[in-house]
């Protein structure tokens, strides 16, 4: 493809407005091995929308390249689901600091 096919077609795509963060309530907060754990709840909205509410896992972690981020959200009525995935991975975590100082 070339340059001017490209920006053509960036330019006929409508840009999705970024949701702003009104509030935040951090729920759970898991920090070992290097690795950061964190789920909250957030408000947001995007202009000229309601505001809706939604969970949020962020999982930071430091590795020879520098910090790892991935980050997961689910809506507010999922916060089970959202509570087992954040169980599931602080066992992943540990199970990883375990095999290396084992190894």
């Amino acid at each position: 493809m070339n340059t001017e096919m490209i920006l053509k077609l960036d330019k006929l795509q409508p840009r999705k407005d970024k949701p702003a963060v009104l509030g935040s309530i951090t729920l759970l907060d898991i920090v070992a091995n290097g690795t950061v754990i964190r789920l909250f709840k957030e408000t947001v909205v995007v202009f000229g929308e309601t505001s809706r509410k939604r969970i949020v896992m962020s999982v930071r972690r430091y590795s020879a390249k520098g910090w790892v981020a991935k980050q997961v959200i689910w809506p507010e009525s999922d916060l089970e689901l959202a509570l087992l995935e954040v169980n599931k991975v602080a066992q992943q975590e540990i199970q990883r600091a375990t095999t290396l100082a084992i190894a």
